[in-house]
């Protein structure tokens, strides 16, 4: 249960430390840290993540994360106090019909009013949140509702999760008969496959078909790097010269060109599979569609194709030698000795310190779009950023949920300074609840994803500038952690070692140079 004290939601504070065996209290310094750590214990373990909020503030203050966790199609549930039923309409202290609010952001928002309907409702919330197409419900109690003490049965069904049916048959079919006429499929694959537990049938699909696969969002990992068969690395070409993309388990927006691939002049085919049917886009033409179990789709789909390679082979190993020659071209900037730090000699340095198991986290916009160019982890669900929903001020949140979801793993938070200015403060719930994290700022004392924009617009820039050299590690010394400033490429390294060797909360203070903007295509408008 991640929550910040409230006194309208203290019964659910001593339910958790009197139940048998008790449910862990992580308590911290901002609400909307508290909804993204259980946003990311609910992607990091594909159960549901518990937030606990007080009335009024505590609740406005979550808002932004229940958006991102609704963007992300996360299972999240989330607690609120409210304001007794018996004095509504006078002015009672954070009197605020809280549910208008959030309705528009979760699959469900209400009030349970009566003692006796807490149990089934709280049921109910948990089910919702699982239930494909999943993602955050929130539900809220007067004070004398939660306060009350009434005996009930539990929903005799608690135990039993919800599961996706499996897709339409003759959907799965009309897939096929595409991919055996395609010449140059790409097979895109994004974060439902692994919050749907379907990242080994997507593996053995691809494997059997021999499908190039472009990985995105949490389905990063689902083929581990270096395999021979990710190309996402040759994105662009892929995306477009393809005459058949078949995307799962992700929308197709900005991410995904609004689902317009292939040459101008010869579209390709696009398939839309997602879990639920709602998921299936609607703004584009496609050539096919399917929804249900995305496991069940990948297994159904390998068999309907006789389990054989689809497309033409020299169309595959094109990709790869693309993606091949991406990461080549790299390979000067990740060892550069430029002065000040280019953003990507950090993560040179980091790919030699990380562990397969690493549990890798962005919040940041320039710094953190260069490790999601060149970070490729060995697994599913190891990898974390905000999502399409963009909210900065996740990464201390995350980093909790990763540091409980992972207890062994090295966890590595990576920091933009303006994203760390949002959220740095939770060090100090790192550091009373003994969660050692290294988090790595780039600190280039810019908004650096508007500077560089606003500049291409205007021709000079405003708001985009933040004080040069600002010493975030000493912010997180003196919560409790320890951390050094990093001025110089050779100094990265050891830093490093320092940092996953301290068994404490660590902060890395990267200066890097404000002039390594990242090169962006998109910007998503």
């Amino acid at each position: 249960m991640f929550t910040l004290s409230g006194g309208h939601v203290f019964p659910l504070y001593d339910g958790a430390v009197k139940a048998d065996p008790p449910l862990r209290l992580v308590d911290v310094r901002h609400e909307q840290t508290a909804v993204f750590a259980a946003e990311a214990t609910a992607r990091l373990t594909r159960t549901p993540g518990l937030a606990v909020v007080t009335a009024g503030p505590g609740v406005t203050n979550s808002v932004s994360a229940v958006t991102g966790a609704w963007f992300n199609g996360a299972p999240l549930v989330v607690l609120g106090g409210r304001a007794p039923d018996y004095l509504w309409g006078k002015g009672a202290l954070q009197e605020l019909d809280h549910v208008p609010l959030l309705a528009p952001v979760t699959k469900r928002a209400w009030t349970e009013h009566t003692v006796a309907g807490v149990a089934g409702s709280v049921d109910e919330a948990f089910r919702l949140a699982l239930t494909p197409h999943r993602g955050p419900v929130f539900l809220d109690f007067p004070l004398e509702a939660i306060y009350g003490e009434e005996a009930v049965d539990l929903p005799p069904d608690a135990d039993r999760m919800p599961a996706a049916a499996p897709p339409d048959g003759d959907d799965v079919a009309a897939i096929a008969a595409l991919l055996g006429a395609a010449r140059r499929p790409v097979l895109v694959l994004g974060s439902d496959v692994w919050l749907g537990g379907a990242e080994t049938a997507a593996l053995g699909c691809a494997e059997a078909l021999r499908l190039p696969v472009i990985t995105n969002g949490q389905g990063r990992g689902v083929l581990p790097r270096g395999h021979s068969l990710l190309v996402t690395r040759a994105r662009s070409v892929a995306l477009a010269e393809a005459d058949l993309v078949i995307v799962v388990g992700v929308p197709l927006d900005f991410r995904l060109r609004y689902g317009s691939f292939g040459p101008p002049d010869a579209p390709a085919k696009v398939v839309h599979v997602a879990d639920s049917a709602g998921g299936i886009a609607t703004h584009c033409p496609l050539a096919a569609s399917a929804s249900g179990d995305l496991a069940a789709f990948f297994t159904t789909l390998a068999d309907a194709c006789g389990q054989r390679p689809v497309g033409d082979m020299e169309w595959l190993a094109r990709l790869r030698g693309t993606a091949r020659a991406a990461v080549a071209a790299d390979t000067p900037l990740l060892e550069t000795e430029a002065s000040p730090i280019h953003p990507m000699r950090v993560y040179g340095e980091l790919l030699r310190e990380l562990d397969d198991d690493a549990v890798v986290i962005g919040d940041g916009g320039d710094f953190v779009s260069f490790a999601g160019r060149v970070i490729e982890p060995a697994f599913p669900g190891h990898w974390l950023d905000p999502g399409p929903y963009g909210c900065l001020g996740t990464g201390l949140g995350y980093a909790l949920a990763a540091r409980l979801a992972h207890p062994s793993s090295q966890v590595a938070l990576m920091l933009g300074d303006g994203a760390a200015g949002l959220s740095l403060m939770d060090a100090d719930t790192l550091v009373r609840h003994n969660l050692p994290v290294v988090m790595i700022v780039g600190n280039n004392s810019a908004w650096g994803l508007e500077k560089e924009p606003m500049r291409a617009v205007y021709g000079y820039d405003v708001a985009a500038d933040l004080r040069p050299g600002t010493r975030y590690d000493e912010v997180v010394r003196a919560l409790g952690g320890a951390g050094e400033q990093v001025t110089a490429p050779g100094e990265i390294a050891p830093a490093l070692r320092r940092a996953f060797a301290s068994g404490v909360p660590y902060l890395i203070n990267v200066i890097t140079d404000v002039a390594a903007a990242y090169p962006r295509t998109t910007t998503g408008v």
